[in-house]
């Protein structure tokens, strides 16, 4: 009994140190910190994305877990990978040349949404994770499509951040309060940028409206109808949302142009960005070989399949490519093309670092968000050919800006690639403004990784109760307020009261005025008869 007691005394105060260190980082202490990144449902893309911000967090020496569907690849000590036990096939069997109308985009997103959290929350790891909430300092979640991720918000104490993927989007910057203007704002579903006609101006927030219609009264409801299985009686999903004190944002203002955006709503585009690796020893001597001119690099991304490309285009690229004299290198996971000597084709391909080679000079891209800035931080302009999704709108931006063209599948021949593909190449100033641009994202007092990990670290320090210089007040107003538009209704109708009441105080006086008159008049004619 007595050697117990000094071992029971240890554990209580290693218990009492724990609990102490725990409430130190909570309430401000310097860490490190433990942050829960969640996105499972999204590309293999914006995988690479949440895993660089938590490779970032952890070269920080905080202890990160990443919550996604696909499955581990960060070797990082401090990163652990938890899959949702979905298949990766519910995310990447999706043939977006057989869906390129966006009802049949937002249906596949809504089939994945309940495939993917009745999967998540039947895995008992990610349970255990949700049982353990409270134990981290910050959980960051993307913000855009990933609802049945918000359970995880549910009596949460730490500091809460959204990940706003898409770079500056409407909806989410609002949740902070923050009403962007639709007459600079894009919808993420038109092929537009900030520079906007009349016409444009005029379409714009009816698409950015009914999209959010949709949201509202589609997407949400089915992510609501999966979590209320799992969690009856929950809080609405916008409300949880709203306990957000910082959105990071994958963007810049040299990407996309300036937004006014609030202290706690931080760019960090290009986080994924690198500086180019050497190329492996084959891909390093084909990209040599091209002499002057250079190589031309094709890829449509993780989500978008090359192979899924309808026959009749490929027969077109393919004969395009044997016109030019520049190499090229193709992203394509199939052995069924009969290639030309120019053309090699590899499942997998080092992006960045093709991208960043001197020797390429084209980028034929179908404009995904992260590739298009990976192409402006290396400085490689682009032939665009959008799919699906939000790429239109990047490739308008692109084109309307001078960093390349765009080539709409409809009115794709072999003689429009060729043309675009050397218009590109032989005039100078598409480069040129896209190393103007490249400049620009590499010229910044901090990385955008160590601006994230600065801005996590301070949303978490300053996590507590009273820290309302992180609340905006525009956040307490619904959009009729925040515009000002009831101060306008009122305005307008106390003045339209008091001209009504003075046209008719004037037309009382008047006839008055007049009935007086006629008196004088009948009075006077009397006294004259």
């Amino acid at each position: 009994m007595k050697t117990s007691i000094p071992v029971i005394l240890v554990c209580l105060l290693l218990s009492i140190g724990e609990t102490s260190s725990r409430s130190t980082s909570r309430d401000g202490g310097g860490g490190p910190y433990r942050v829960l990144v969640l996105g499972p449902i999204g590309s293999r893309s914006l995988y690479h994305l949440t895993k660089s911000l938590s490779e970032a967090l952890g070269d920080a020496g905080h202890s990160v877990t990443l919550v996604s569907t696909f499955g581990p690849s960060s070797t990082h000590p401090n990163v652990t990978e938890t899959p949702t036990g979905a298949s990766t096939e519910d995310l990447e069997g999706f043939n977006a040349f057989k869906s390129r109308d966006t009802f049949s985009i937002f249906t596949w997103h809504t089939d994945v949404t309940r495939r993917i959290g009745q999967a998540m929350w039947q895995n008992k790891d990610v349970l255990n994770l949700w049982e353990r909430r409270r134990d981290f300092d910050s959980i960051v979640i993307i913000s855009y499509g990933n609802e049945i991720a918000v359970p995880f918000l549910l009596n949460f104490e730490g500091a809460y951040v959204n990940l706003c993927t898409p770079g500056v989007e409407l909806f989410t910057i609002s949740q902070h309060g923050n009403w962007l203007p639709l007459s600079t704002t894009p919808s993420i579903l038109l092929p537009l940028d900030e520079n906007m006609s009349f016409y444009e101006r005029l379409v714009n927030p009816w698409v950015t409206w009914v999209s959010y219609l949709f949201y509202v009264y589609k997407s949400l409801p089915i992510a609501g109808e999966v979590l209320e299985e799992f969690f009856p009686q929950m809080p609405s999903i916008p409300q949880l949302y709203e306990s957000s004190r910082l959105t990071l944002v994958n963007g810049h203002f040299a990407l996309d142009g300036p937004m006014p955006l609030l202290p706690t709503q931080v760019e960090i585009g290009t986080i994924n960005a690198m500086p180019p690796k050497p190329l492996p020893k084959d891909l390093e001597e084909f990209v040599e070989s091209s002499g002057d001119a250079g190589v031309v690099y094709f890829s449509l991304g993780s989500i978008v399949k090359a192979t899924d490309i309808p026959a009749k285009y490929k027969v077109m690229f393919l004969e395009a490519f044997s016109r030019i004299p520049q190499k090229v290198i193709w992203k394509y996971e199939g052995d069924d093309l009969d290639l030309p000597p120019n053309i090699i084709t590899r499942s997998w391909l080092p992006q960045q670092d093709i991208l960043g080679h001197p020797k390429t000079r084209l980028f034929i891209s179908h404009c995904g968000n992260l590739g298009t800035q990976e192409a402006k931080y290396h400085g490689v302009p682009v032939l665009a050919v959008p799919v699906g999704f939000d790429q239109p709108r990047n490739a308008a931006r692109l084109a309307r800006k001078g960093f390349g063209l765009v080539l709409n599948w409809e009115e794709m021949t072999t003689g429009t690639i060729v043309e675009a593909i050397q218009t590109i190449l032989q005039d100078p100033t598409y480069a040129s403004r896209l190393k103007q641009v490249s400049e620009a994202l590499k010229d910044q007092k901090e990385s955008p990784r160590e601006r994230a990990v600065w801005w996590v670290e301070y949303a978490i320090r300053h996590n507590g109760r009273n820290a309302s210089h992180l609340n905006y007040a525009g956040r307490k107003l619904h959009f009729l307020q925040y515009t000002g538009a009831d101060v306008v209704a009122f305005w307008i109708t106390f003045l339209l009261l008091w001209a009504v009441l003075c046209y008719r105080a004037c037309l009382r006086l008047l006839c008055g005025c007049c009935r007086r008159v006629g008196r004088d008049k009948r009075s006077k004619k009397k006294k004259l008869n």
